[in-house]
């Protein structure tokens, strides 16, 4: 951290008031990442009531499964546009009150077509709020604070996951066999959205995007109530107009090399996210515990989730102390190797071997060990970085084209998943995602920059100085 950053930080351990103000809008903007992690999960364990309750072939269930992120990154490209237009704020009130639509008509659908219709548009909500929300979280952000705040966005999809894991299991017990209970399951999960669209109304705008339109007076009044003194706002502000007045404009960065290197960084960094395996983990883990010979595979996956859930929160408080890229290198790790121990679980289950006890439950300990690792790593940290390294000017581009890339990636590797494991079996699914973690670790020591307490103008202007991408933060 620089100097001047190190001297604001330290006025915020007599700012309670602040600090409190912060942690609420923090937390009411990363709400979307809940919205995201409800309809994520919520694939698992409602997918086969809805094949058998609509008649749908083994095509149109994956298809189904895979359709939210195809639209997704359809969203993600538009909402770049509606942020930059109508504010960060309005478009993540805009993304709650679709979801919370989309999901009734969705619960009420009568056909096959009317529930993909649902669920397409619904992928265009939860699109827009995963570009938006990390996008509005590193804006209103103190820097001292930021990786953590950022980090909430993705606490926010593992609670999601994990409540909507409770919510199916539940409901499935209640129901017993009966088929139409994902009505039930889906409906359950509008409740969040309505309570988001409620409460982001408080929400202040982004002092970037209000310096942007040229508010100077409206961002400093957004900044009073989230910074602990009035140089830090003056540095502030000094700094945001100063990275407007020699920033290019829009797709006219496009031109600019040092704008090449962040996006196709923030593009390798949001597709290894998705093909370190995590969104197969999530959506098929009920089915990968069945293939391995575990009985009670639901109780398995509820145990998954909170595991997701718990561990981001040590992502949320280390990752401003210990750095981005320590934390990385853990994770990818730690991913690699409980991958492949995965892996050969299936290729001796592919060959004829049966599991023990003892083996069934050493692979919801591995399968355990990995969810951790990605928890504290890719999880939350890809989202932080993708969110920081773009020039103010471009980061609704950056972070667009990053988020479709993310999506992308995520509707290829969960439809590609089942069609490996139908066809391949396990052992090649996860050899392929462990190599993809070693990959990874090449792409965060050569080209990744650690991030950690550094301004986001300051690694703007290294950037534009043609500073080594990996040395554009500390």
């Amino acid at each position: 951290m620089t100097t001047t950053n190190t001297h604001f930080a330290e006025a915020y351990k007599s700012a309670t008031a602040i600090v409190r103000k912060v942690a609420i809008v923090a937390f009411i903007g990363a709400l979307g990442g809940l919205l995201f992690g409800l309809d994520q999960g919520f694939i698992n364990g409602s997918l086969p009531l809805i094949q058998k309750d609509m008649g749908l072939s083994t095509d149109q269930a994956a298809f189904f499964s895979s359709v939210l992120a195809w639209a997704a990154a359809v969203g993600a490209f538009i909402a770049g546009w509606v942020a930059r237009a109508l504010g960060r704020k309005n478009t993540i009130l805009i993304a709650a009150l679709a979801f919370a639509a989309c999901t009734l008509v969705g619960a009420t659908a009568q056909s096959y077509e009317i529930l993909l219709a649902s669920r397409l548009l619904l992928g265009l909500a939860v699109g827009t709020a995963a570009f938006v929300v990390p996008l509005y979280l590193s804006e209103i952000s103190p820097t001292h604070m930021r990786g953590g705040i950022i980090a909430m966005y993705q606490l926010m999809i593992t609670i999601g996951i994990f409540l909507v894991f409770v919510s199916n299991a539940t409901v499935e017990k209640a129901a017993g066999s009966d088929p139409g209970s994902w009505r039930l399951m889906l409906a359950i999960i509008s409740i969040p959205a309505i309570l988001m669209l409620l409460a982001g109304l408080s929400l202040p705008r982004s002092p970037r995007w209000l310096l942007l339109r040229q508010h100077r007076e409206q961002a400093r009044a957004v900044l009073e109530k989230t910074r602990a003194s009035k140089p830090e706002i003056d540095h502030e502000i000094n700094e945001i107009e100063s990275s407007l007045a020699k920033g290019s404009n829009g797709f006219q960065l496009f031109s600019q090399g040092f704008f090449w290197k962040v996006l196709l960084l923030g593009i390798a960094l949001q597709a290894l996210q998705q093909l370190s395996g995590i969104n197969s983990v999530i959506y098929y883990s009920t089915e990968i515990f069945d293939r391995a010979g575990i009985s009670n595979a639901a109780v398995a996956t509820v145990i998954v989730g909170f595991v997701n859930m718990v561990t981001t929160l040590l992502a949320v408080a280390f990752v401003d102390r210990l750095g981005r890229k320590p934390i990385l290198y853990l994770g990818l790790t730690l991913m690699a190797l409980t991958l492949l121990a995965v892996g050969l679980v299936f290729q001796y289950e592919q060959g004829g071997g049966v599991l023990t006890e003892t083996d069934q439950v050493l692979t919801v300990a591995v399968v355990l060990l990995y969810i951790f690792a990605f928890a504290i790593s890719l999880g939350p940290i890809v989202w932080i970085i993708c969110a920081e390294i773009f020039p103010l000017e471009g980061r609704e581009i950056g972070i667009t084209i990053t988020t479709i890339a993310n999506w992308v990636f995520a509707a290829s590797v969960v439809q590609g998943s089942e069609i490996v494991l139908q066809g391949l079996g396990g052992a090649v699914l996860f050899y392929f995602f462990a190599a993809c973690c070693v990959i990874g670790l090449g792409i965060v020591f050569l080209f990744t920059p650690e991030t950690r307490r550094v301004s986001l103008e300051d690694m703007e202007m290294r950037l534009r100085d043609g500073v080594r991408l990996k040395r554009i933060g500390v």
